[in-house]
């Protein structure tokens, strides 16, 4: 056929390169970018390019990527409702803007779900992120080495952050992918792969123990006995059993020893570390914040007062007027809980919503679990089942779930969403796309 009598999207078919080579190697470096916090260029321009290359990748097709999966149902119904909410928002552009960012997770997660549909490509992006789980962990590591002891002339370094720029997000972050790098390394049968995913994970872990976060730790103690209870092996009750016992006891002596100080610690023995990490000075501070959100939400039961974690502030910031330094610290500090962020921002309606959605991928993971015939298959889920409980854990003492957090959550769980309902896909007979069709019909 002559290219003058090709159809626009046929010439654009042959005059392109690949274009789902092209928006994979794109998720490529926009996943590996995702932890880094001087990277955030990447995602944001990244993201305007994948759009673009979605737009023509449709064109091209005449189709859509969109596959139907049994969260879907649960995930537009709770972001429809957090539109609905948005014109009863305090401040509707600001909620309006949330908006568009939940909007940008879902279609991430769509986007994931179509292009590494298969094995292959879903264990290279595998690959991708347990790179920049080596690279974070190995750096965080490096950096205790300027906590310990007297604090070097001109640093300005509080608490371990690695690459991440905070201390959460960097417990946040590592709760959510050493469960992958654990189901990898338990599931591998080879030597020198399993070595190099268990020597991942106990950097991984390593990192994680020096943040001295007592939520990521918690978070990580839950995770590794859920390991033991899914996979009922040995290797993970000796992990599960020995990490207890040593943070626990760490974790009393440090208690014990702070109280026994008069006057209270400086810092960490040892470190130069906040000693707020051995008192319950921030547990009581959150008590307060909670204390104060529950009598706001009461208030705003239904509609709430606007998506969004920094509505909060805005609605209940500190005015010139207000003198008590203990209220100014609750109103200025966010409500330090996803859940009780989510109902105070879009009602109880929309955490119900949430909390289906939750349920609804741990529930499907689980289930991709038991059904899956490949070890690699059988890692993935089980990792990322493993991850989102840790994260569901996690959330309970800081509203983690927004940003790249968030962007990275949606990428994982679309990569353990590995038996798409291909009846909902709608795709022209082009040969390499209707192969899809076949596999997820059987």
């Amino acid at each position: 056929m002559r290219i003058g009598t090709m159809s626009p999207a046929s010439a654009w078919s042959m005059a392109l390169p690949n274009l789902d080579t092209v928006i994979r190697g794109l998720l490529y470096l926009y996943v590996l970018s995702l932890p880094f916090h001087r990277l955030l260029f990447v995602e944001r321009n990244g993201f305007i390019i994948l759009l673009v290359l979605l737009t023509l990748w449709c064109l091209v097709n005449r189709g859509h990527f969109f596959v139907w999966t049994p969260i879907h149902l649960p995930l537009v119904a709770f972001v429809g409702w957090v539109a609905f909410t948005v014109p009863f928002a305090a401040f509707p552009l600001y909620s309006l803007q949330e908006l568009g960012k939940l909007l940008q997770q879902a279609l991430l997660f769509s986007v994931v779900l179509f292009f590494f549909r298969d094995s292959p490509y879903r264990l290279r992006l595998v690959w991708v992120m347990m790179v920049a789980l080596l690279i974070i962990s190995a750096y965080g590591i490096f950096e205790f080495k300027d906590l310990i002891g007297e604090r070097p002339p001109g640093l300005d370094l509080a608490y371990v952050t690695s690459f991440t720029g905070a201390e959460v997000w960097l417990t946040t972050y590592l709760i959510m992918m050493a469960p992958l790098s654990y189901a990898l390394f338990l599931f591998e049968s080879k030597l020198y792969p399993r070595i190099c995913y268990g020597c991942l994970l106990a950097l991984g872990l390593g990192c994680l123990l020096f943040t001295f976060s007592r939520a990521g730790i918690l978070s990580l103690i839950i995770e590794l006995w859920l390991f033991v209870w899914l996979t009922k092996r040995r290797i993970a009750l000796v992990i599960a059993g020995g990490l207890t016992v040593v943070t626990l006891t760490a974790g009393i002596s440090l208690y014990l020893y702070a109280a026994s100080v008069p006057g209270g610690l400086n810092t960490i023995p040892g470190t130069t570390i906040s000693p707020i990490k051995a008192t319950i000075s921030s547990l009581e501070h959150r008590r307060r914040i909670w204390a104060f959100t529950l009598t706001k939400l009461f208030e705003h039961p239904v509609m709430g007062i606007g998506y969004g974690k920094d509505n909060f502030k805005r609605v209940y910031g500190k005015s010139p007027k207000t003198t008590d330094q203990t209220q100014y610290e609750v109103t200025e500090a966010g409500t330090h809980n996803t859940y009780l962020d989510i109902a105070l921002g879009v009602g109880i309606p929309g955490l119900i919503l949430f909390l289906w959605l939750i349920s609804r991928i741990v529930t499907k993971l689980l289930t991709n679990f038991y059904a899956a015939d490949t070890a690699v298959d059988k890692a993935i889920a089980l990792g990322v089942t493993v991850s989102v409980v840790g994260i569901s854990v996690r959330l309970f003492f800081d509203h983690m779930l927004i940003g790249t957090v968030a962007l990275a959550f949606w990428i994982l769980v679309a990569l353990a969403m590995h038996r798409p309902y291909s009846k909902h896909l709608q795709i022209d007979a082009v040969s390499k796309h209707s192969e899809y069709g076949k596999i997820g019909a059987s």
